[in-house]
């Protein structure tokens, strides 16, 4: 189980962002996606969003939001 070391509302941002699902982001487009989609929804937004998808969709939301915990614990994380 992978632990999020980064604010879990950037972690919600790349989970609802256009990248493509379960691709190997570098850090830079990870850090990129994620001030981009905050920039466009807002914290709040990114919340409802996924929160939508967890209730519509259940069998893909857990695995984009490990996926997306993984590629942000990476490239966001605090050294």
């Amino acid at each position: 189980m992978t632990t999020c070391l980064v604010d879990p509302v950037l972690c919600m941002a790349l989970f609802v962002s256009d990248a493509p699902n379960h691709a190997d982001l570098d850090d830079a487009t990870v850090r990129d996606t994620v001030d981009r989609t905050l920039d466009q929804l807002g914290p709040d937004e990114c919340y409802a969003r996924a929160a939508e998808v967890f209730g519509d969709r259940p069998e893909v939301a857990l695995d984009r939001i490990q996926w997306a915990r993984t590629l942000c614990s990476r490239a966001l994380a605090e050294v």
